[in-house]
């Protein structure tokens, strides 16, 4: 069986805080294995554009909830290109700004929100199950989105890790403020009384601190193989 096919009808479902590097393990992962990718915190920043840009007051919840469902977010789940349009037009550099990285915790709160991206978020992993499989990665994919999924883990790193690694990602960036902003980020998402970011019991903790991306990739790539090899097993055994 190739690698490719070892991980038909697999999902992959990482948590973890900013910075805890998901999104570069997760596409990495899809892209070893050929399967589809979702950054469902991207989902999110586009709905936090969103209301930006139509000027809705952020700090009104309920009028946040009353505009969730206006917006229409559409994601490309190929992980060597995904892409994210809000209405027909491509904002994936937009929703990566410090405006939006600003309010997003704000919005991802109100349960109206979530409510729509989940249920968007389980229709894009049903469709790609029956397709091949896919990586999905965000903050409450392990305990809320798919509690199912057979890989099920929980990257973290160290604080100065994590603002290290986030700096390079925004050019001239203080490694101090971002750090500052990350620990307001992770209290608003640990503290939130929908969803929380958590740990799960069943998903194994990854701390990636001492490691470098591509062996944080093949540790999950023989996850992933692992399960897809059980789960064929298992079906066998449930035809004979």
């Amino acid at each position: 069986m190739s690698a490719q096919g070892s991980a038909e009808g697999v999902v992959v479902a990482i948590d973890g805080p900013s910075g805890s590097g998901k999104s570069s393990t997760a596409r990495g992962v899809a892209s070893a294995r050929g399967l589809r990718y979702l950054d469902t915190g991207a989902m999110y920043r586009a709905m936090t554009w969103w209301m930006q840009h139509h000027r809705i007051d952020i700090g009104d919840a309920a009028a946040v909830a009353e505009a969730a469902g206006r917006p229409d977010i559409t994601m490309g789940t190929d992980p060597a290109a995904p892409t994210v349009r809000v209405d027909g037009t491509d904002v994936a550099r937009e929703i990566r700004t410090q405006q939006v990285t600003a309010q997003v915790s704000a919005v991802s709160a109100v349960p109206a929100v979530r409510e729509r991206l989940v249920a968007m978020q389980r229709e894009i992993i049903a469709q790609a199950r029956r397709s091949g499989g896919i990586v999905v990665e965000g903050r409450d994919i392990t305990t809320v989105v798919a509690p199912d999924a057979p890989v099920k883990l929980y990257l973290t790193a160290s604080a100065e890790a994590r603002a290290h690694r986030r700096s390079g990602e925004l050019s001239g960036s203080d490694v101090a403020a971002i750090q500052a902003d990350l620990a307001r980020r992770d209290l608003l998402d640990s503290s939130r009384e929908d969803s929380p970011l958590t740990r799960t019991a069943d998903a194994l903790e990854l701390e990636t601190t001492g490691l470098g991306l591509d062996e944080v990739i093949a540790l999950v790539v023989e996850l992933t193989d692992r399960a897809a090899a059980a789960a064929g097993e298992a079906e066998r055994s449930a035809a004979s």
